[in-house]
């Protein structure tokens, strides 16, 4: 359980990072739109999938070296961090995207044409 603890740990402040780095550099660069939840999402896949390798590839070779690591026991207990981790970093992708969906609906651009009616243009 404590190793489990350890991976759920360390993906929330890889996560974290990545979130953190991603929404700095859209406030530096308006015109990029990065998102820290998918990016982790691509990380997080590619990880496992290195994971899975290393697991009952390599560490399966010498069990006597890697017993602990090489277990099946183990990998689903990074997989299932790795889940998590995923799960909360779609969470976050989705509640940036209605964010920046709500912003843009609220940019539209006003154009007066008449004391009557007014055009609205999304941009």
């Amino acid at each position: 359980m404590s190793n489990f603890l350890f991976d759920l740990a360390t993906n929330l402040a890889i996560l974290a990072t990545l979130l953190i780095a991603c929404h700095l550099c859209n406030l530096a660069r308006p015109d990029l739109v990065l998102d820290g939840g998918y990016a982790y999402l691509v990380l997080a896949i590619t990880a496992l999938v290195f994971d899975a390798i290393l697991t009952f590839c390599v560490f399966a070779d010498a069990p006597s070296r890697y017993g602990k690591f090489g277990s099946s026991s183990a990998f689903v207990d990074r997989a299932c961090a790795y889940a998590l981790t995923c799960v909360l970093a779609l969470y976050c992708a989705r509640r940036m995207r209605a964010r920046r969906l709500k912003a843009k609906a609220g940019e539209a651009l006003v154009i007066r044409t008449s004391p009557y009616t007014e055009s609205h243009l999304p941009m």
